[in-house]
Parts: C-alpha cells; sequence; structure tokens
C-alpha cells in the first residue's frame, strides 16, 4: 500500500503496482506501507483518492507463474517452501496480522509437484500443470492467503479473491466477504463494499493513472505526462512470449470461469477471442 496525503494506492500482484508506485512517488510525494496489505482504518479519514490496479486475468495468471518461474514472489515461497513457511512474511511490521495469516495457513505436502510446474518458462505443458493445480481443491491449502477457507473458492480463483481481499475489505475485517456463497452474491458485495474510486489496468497503465489523478484533482504538467507514456515497466518476469502461447482450449476456459467477475467487469477478452478480433481487424485493413 503507497500513501500519500492525497492518495492511497492499493498494490494487487502483478498488475503493474511497482511501476504505478514509482510514478506516484515522483508526481504526489507519498510511501510505502507494506505491499499489497489491506488498508487499515486510519487511512480511510480524511478525503484521500483510493487507487486500485487490475489486469487481464489470462496475462495475469502467466506473468504471476512466470514470475515464480523466477523464483520470485510470495507465492513461490508459500508453493515451494515444505509445510508452514514461516519467514519473510514481514513480522517486525505487522506481527499480529501476520500471526494470523501463518494460523490460517496449512502444512504444504505438495513442494515437488509445484516445483517441477516452474522448471522451464518457455514450457506451455508447464503453465498449464500449473493451472490446473492453482484452481483445483486438493491444492488450495498450499497457496495460503487464508484463500482455502473461504466459500468463494467454490467459484472464483485466485486474482478474484485478491481482488475483493484488497479492495472491499478493511484490514483483517472479512465478515461480509465470508458471507458469500454465489456469483451474484459477489457481484452485491463488490458493489456494495468496493472503496476504490478509480482502477488502473496494467494494459493502459500510464493513460489511467494520469486519467485516475485528474479525477483526484492532481495536477500533472504535459511535459510530465508526457515522458511518463514513455516510461518502461518495472519489477516484471522474464516472461517472453503473449498468453495465447501458453494457453489451450481447457486452461482457457477454466481461467475465464473462474475470473469470470473480473473478465466481465473489466471486459476482457479470452486470447483466442483478441486473435480472433485482431486478425478480423487486419482483414478489414486490408480490403
Amino acid at each position: 500500500m503507497f500513501v500519500s496525503d492525497r492518495i492511497v494506492f492499493l498494490e494487487l500482484q502483478k498488475t503493474g503496482c511497482t511501476h504505478i508506485r514509482n510514478l506516484l512517488k515522483e508526481i504526489v510525494g507519498g510511501q510505502l506501507v507494506m505491499r499489497h496489505n489491506q488498508a487499515p482504518e486510519e487511512v480511510f479519514a480524511g478525503d484521500r483518492f483510493f487507487l486500485g490496479s487490475v489486469r487481464d486475468p489470462w496475462d495475469w495468471h502467466v506473468s504471476l507463474w512466470a514470475y515464480c518461474c523466477d523464483g520470485r514472489g510470495d507465492l513461490y515461497s508459500n508453493l515451494s517452501t515444505p509445510g508452514i513457511r514461516l519467514r519473510d512474511h514481514g513480522w517486525k511490521r505487522d506481527f499480529f496480522s501476520v500471526l494470523r495469516l501463518v494460523m490460517s495457513m496449512r502444512p504444504n505436502w505438495h513442494t515437488r509437484e509445484w516445483q517441477r510446474t516452474f522448471r522451464d518458462i518457455n514450457d506451455p505443458g508447464a503453465f498449464r500443470e500449473w493451472v490446473r493445480m492453482l484452481h483445483d481443491p486438493g491444492y488450495w491449502r498450499d497457496i495460503g492467503e487464508g484463500y482455502w477457507r473461504f466459500p468463494v473458492n467454490r467459484f472464483a480463483g485466485l486474482l478474484t479473491w485478491r481482488y475483493m481481499r484488497l479492495f472491499t475489505c478493511h484490514k483483517n475485517q472479512f465478515g461480509t466477504l465470508r458471507a458469500v456463497t454465489t456469483p451474484e452474491q459477489l457481484i452485491e458485495h463488490e458493489r456494495q463494499h468496493c472503496f476504490v474510486d478509480r482502477f488502473i489496468r496494467n494494459e493502459h497503465l500510464e493513460a489511467d493513472l494520469l486519467e485516475a489523478l485528474r479525477a483526484a484533482n492532481v495536477e500533472v504538467p504535459k511535459q510530465k505526462a508526457a515522458e511518463l507514456m514513455e516510461r518502461p515497466k518495472t519489477n516484471t518476469s522474464s516472461k517472453k512470449r503473449g498468453p495465447g502461447y501458453y494457453y489451450d482450449e481447457q486452461t482457457e476456459k477454466l481461467v475465464g470461469d473462474r475470473d469470470r467477475f473480473i473478465v466481465e467487469k473489466f471486459g476482457y477478452l479470452a486470447p483466442s477471442a483478441r486473435a480472433a478480433c485482431d486478425q478480423a481487424q487486419r482483414a478489414r485493413q486490408a480490403i
């Protein structure tokens, strides 16, 4: 979470949040208050403007897996550590929140299976195996984060869970989310409890950020805005190929079904549908 006098930015993993945070620090100042954490009650005092970030679910899964292939990130640590991971949770910064998190975890007995899926970043078979495991109830306890304990896991994937946890729940307050048991209730829950004023889509990061800052009445000089549009991304994985390379029909449908909420809310298209649209556009241009 990045906090300034005017802006609070809640960081959803693998949605360009490091890049967004760096840009915000340049423009409005502020500081990082832990990464990817929920908003505590004190940041809601005053009239701060809340930002969140999202990403195409199919691309998000590839990016998250590729990050794990690089041996990076909390998810990789959870999946590759036998038993319960106790290290690198930030105990000194927030002891009681971390204690609750660790107490909600269960031993991971599948480390060899998970590590096998990280064998080669250019192997679509490894990626598809990982996607199937990630959405298999038999492996949910390995993930951590409390995901396995919430009824939403019956119909919503990890990306949707993280979205709801971060953008609809104050710190350590899960009562309303815990009561959600159907996709229809999930939509209503988000409508009632989402406190984010603007979302920044990873696919349109700089443009969405500038638009969000205008909505927050933050002045960005034209020259600065033009410079930001040309900045390279930061903290990226070593992914070399687009999502269309990694998915087959089964895994594409699996991600689309499990993260249907985000697909429909933000209007994302599956890789095969995007490829068909691109092909149709090229055909029209050739006429």
